[in-house]
């Protein structure tokens, strides 16, 4: 006899499903919105009764052919054309209100980087907090940070180190024990004071500081005077000139320093999808065809809304041909592949699942199908 299943049981199961039926509405009005975007710049109207009609209709057949009820089939599918033609006719409105178009590309760079500030601010408050929620962006910060560790048991030198694009300070409070003095350097000042709460209450103001720092404008740091640097957790595609931002990094590196960054990639399993229709297992995902993050935030007036940041996902080759002109020796590997594509909610308490996940992304590190590109090295003259 089949053993049934308890209430309380099949109530967490029925909210999983309704979470990420959520999530697929979610990432359908994501599409809408780029089906508006279309509509605009091409002059094609909003709402097109005969397209409209006809995948109403096609999602009436699809439910008489899998035992759902087609009359709840129809009603849905009119529901969600209606709601994604108001979203669009929202954006619309915003588009003629907004009278700052930008077509020059520095000036939309700067927009974008102007956004990141606006994201920070909302952020600070729960950002580690956010990123720990994600079960494959948890899994990398741990694969990174072995490297991190594997990469300063190499050094002759602990006497300084510095992580760029720092955040809160995760990265930075987490080795500083091993340096005698760790920098770290952010663009938002908000991200920078919660960085520096955490050092107070780790009695750490010794040897940990943070400072200001727009990376593209050049390090702080006297020339060959940093043992380690690391710009971790996909850092190193958020910055447009990243050439410029590895010149400072070998100009401040000692002859025999080490450092990691890390990418986005280009070639991940999750990108090689038309589309994946549910939320993943990483906190962030990279618009390839915009070179940005497409963040959902929610605004001072309690408004979801979807804000870019600048974001570009490299290909391996293209990593190799940056670090080529250096004079480095580099090593690489992609992480996570298997977690990065998995709905997160799916993941979520099942830990042996999960470490069933991580063996599977561990043994793919050099198949080159992760979500990042890590990028070791040491400096040689």
């Amino acid at each position: 006899m089949q053993k049934l299943l308890n209430l309380q049981e099949l109530a967490a199961r029925l909210k999983k499903v309704d979470i990420m039926i959520m999530e697929l509405v979610l990432r359908r009005m994501e599409l809408a919105e780029q089906v508006g975007n279309y509509k605009r710049q091409t002059g094609q109207p909003i709402f097109r009764s005969e397209i409209e009609d006809k995948r109403i209709s096609e999602m009436r057949e699809w439910a008489e052919q899998h035992g759902v009820n087609p009359h709840f089939a129809e009603a849905l599918e009119y529901l969600l054309i209606n709601e994604s033609c108001k979203l669009q006719m929202i954006r619309l409105q915003d588009e003629q209100l907004d009278q700052s178009d930008v077509q020059d590309e520095d000036a939309w760079y700067d927009i974008l980087k102007r956004n990141l500030l606006v994201l920070t601010e909302r952020w600070s408050e729960s950002y580690d907090a956010h990123h720990d929620s994600y079960f494959a962006t948890r899994a990398h910060f741990q694969f990174e940070s072995d490297l991190i560790t594997g990469e300063i048991q190499k050094l002759a030198d602990h006497s300084l180190m510095l992580d760029l694009g720092c955040a809160t300070g995760k990265t930075t409070l987490k080795f500083a024990h091993l340096f005698d003095k760790v920098i770290g350097y952010d663009l938002s000042q908000h991200m920078l004071a919660k960085a520096s709460e955490s050092t107070e209450r780790m009695e750490l103001q010794d040897k940990v500081w943070f400072e200001c720092c727009d990376l593209e404008d050049g390090l702080p740091s006297l020339d060959s005077e940093a043992s380690f640097v690391v710009m971790n957790l996909g850092t190193a595609s958020d910055v447009r000139d990243i050439k410029h931002v590895f010149d400072e990094t070998f100009r401040v590196l000692k002859t025999g320093g080490r450092f990691l960054f890390s990418f986005y990639n280009r070639d991940a399993l999750m990108y090689r999808w038309d589309i994946l229709p549910w939320s993943t297992g990483l906190a962030a995902t990279v618009n390839i065809h915009k070179d940005s993050l497409d963040v959902h935030s929610r605004n001072k007036a309690g408004v979801d809304e979807i804000v870019s940041v600048y974001a570009r996902a490299y290909t391996i080759s293209e990593i190799k041909a940056l670090f080529a002109e250096y004079s480095v020796n580099i090593e690489y590997s992609t992480y996570p592949t298997m977690s990065s594509i998995l709905p997160n909610e799916l993941l979520l308490d099942q830990h042996s699942v999960q470490d069933l996940v991580i063996a599977v992304d561990h043994k793919l590190v050099d198949a080159g199908a992760g979500a990042y590109i890590v990028v070791t090295g040491e400096k040689r003259s």
